[in-house]
């Protein structure tokens, strides 16, 4: 009889937050996928956007080829502008997926979930001790909040694929559902450093 092994985890106490960082850390693909049409409308070739994007590394290197590939072609006006602030809030969600997909979690009595982030951790010049590790808390408010953010970031990313194709001929449809003024997103608190 094989024994099953179970270890506890930091969310067994906070199952929804749980939840809505496995949909931000899984789901920005779908931006990179969405991301991925947009260059493909402009381009106006399927093979080149795909190939070009997905063969580079990384996710921040495929926004920075995503870019190269649009941002000249766009002149300068409203479309330009809903794009560039589209692909600043693209990044930050990069930035809010690899947050919660490069952290070590924990919860403590005193201060709920918390993570600690270690490509941060590993960044710094001090010899690494994990008493210097600082200590991000997290609540239900925050990451429901992130995930606002993400849902217009990408909404507003369809829209430019919509648009895109309405302004060139290739669609009768206009873009929809444009979300104006995407609010940043709140981040986690930071707390003591202290044993952990």
């Amino acid at each position: 009889m094989a024994v099953k092994l179970w270890m506890p985890s930091a969310f067994d106490r906070h199952t929804r937050i749980g939840e809505i960082i496995g949909r931000m850390v899984i789901e920005y693909g779908e931006m990179e996928w969405d991301l991925c049409l947009l260059v493909s409308h402009v381009s106006g070739d399927d093979d080149t956007a795909f190939k070009a994007i997905y063969r580079s590394r990384g996710e921040t290197q495929r926004i920075n080829v995503a870019d190269a590939l649009v941002r000249h072609k766009l002149t300068e006006g409203k479309f330009r502008t809903i794009y560039e602030q589209t692909i600043a809030n693209i990044r930050r969600c990069l930035k809010l997926r690899n947050q919660y997909a490069h952290t070590n979690w924990l919860d403590t009595p005193s201060d709920g979930l918390c993570f600690v982030d270690v490509e941060e951790l590993a960044k710094s010049d001090q010899v690494f001790e994990i008493s210097n590790a600082k200590r991000y808390q997290l609540d239900l408010e925050t990451v429901s909040d992130q995930q606002r953010f993400f849902i217009e970031v990408l909404q507003n990313l369809r829209y430019l694929c919509m648009e895109y194709q309405y302004l060139n001929g290739s669609s009768s449809h206009q873009g929809f559902h444009y979300v104006e003024n995407v609010k940043p997103p709140l981040a986690a608190t930071e707390i003591s450093v202290g044993q952990i």
